[in-house]
This record gives structure tokens, C-alpha cells and sequence, in this order.
């Protein structure tokens, strides 16, 4: 497994950074790595769906993520899968000093043959969870 842990200090209330985030159809607008990110079902809480675009070692790749926990205000779990792995994102949201830290840990299994080269794409991904997380960072605070 790939595990990726970042964390972003943000000025702005708790209520509305989760709110913002714990709808993952804004993923697109603050993680460089994902083209496109639709709600396919549900009003965002556990069981909502959601359809993105990854852009992927210069491949475009569908990964289809659900909710499973949302506790408002203080933690969202996401899943996501395609064919080549599944993605457990869980973001939690804690008061800081007058401000809100978001703590994003997204853990990563790579499946079929991928499993094999799994610590050859620990660095991607890292580099990945990074780049996202600078855009998260970029969105709150820029």
C-alpha cells in the first residue's frame, strides 16, 4: 500500500472549508492531477458518487469514487477504484490556533500486475499527493 499524509492550515472556518471539500465535484478545481469531476448520485452525503478524470503518467484514466463516512464538519472518507487501483482518501478537519488544519491521508492498493511496482510508484504518487494538496493550499489561501 501507498500511504500519502498532507496537511493544510487555512484562516477560513471549519464549516465552510468542509463543506467545500467534502464536495469532491470541486476536486478539479484545486488538485492539478484531475481533469474533470462529476456527482453522479446522491446530495453528498455516504453513498454519493462521484466520476473523475485522472491524469495519470500521461494517461487520462476514469476513477470512480463513493462517500463512505461523512461526519460534518470533522471527517469525510472517500473510496476510489478503476482497474488499476483503489484510493481511500480520509480528510479530517480540526480547529488550530483560530484556524482550521485539514488533514488529508489518501491511501493507495495497487491492483494486477501495478502491485508489482508499487514501490516504483511510491515517488509518483507522492509527488502527486503533494501537487494536490499545494492546490488545496492555493484554493484556501491564494
Amino acid at each position: 500500500m501507498i500511504r500519502i499524509e498532507e496537511t493544510v492550515l487555512t484562516p477560513k472556518p471549519r464549516n465552510e472549508v468542509f463543506a467545500y471539500v467534502a464536495d469532491f465535484s470541486t476536486t478539479a478545481e484545486w488538485d492539478p492531477g484531475i481533469r474533470t469531476a462529476v456527482r453522479t448520485a446522491g446530495d453528498g452525503g455516504v453513498g454519493t458518487t462521484y466520476d473523475l478524470e485522472a491524469t495519470f503518467m500521461g494517461r487520462t484514466v476514469p476513477v470512480i469514487y463513493e462517500v463512505l463516512e461523512s461526519v460534518e464538519n470533522e471527517r469525510f472518507v472517500i473510496k476510489g477504484e478503476n482497474d488499476s487501483f483503489i484510493g481511500l482518501d480520509t480528510i479530517t478537519f480540526h480547529d488550530r490556533d483560530g484556524a482550521t488544519e485539514i488533514v488529508y491521508v489518501a491511501e493507495f492498493t495497487m491492483k494486477g500486475v501495478l502491485r508489482f511496482a508499487e514501490l516504483l510508484l511510491r515517488p509518483v504518487f507522492n509527488a502527486l499527493g503533494k501537487k494536490a494538496v499545494g492546490g488545496l493550499d492555493n484554493v484556501l489561501n491564494g
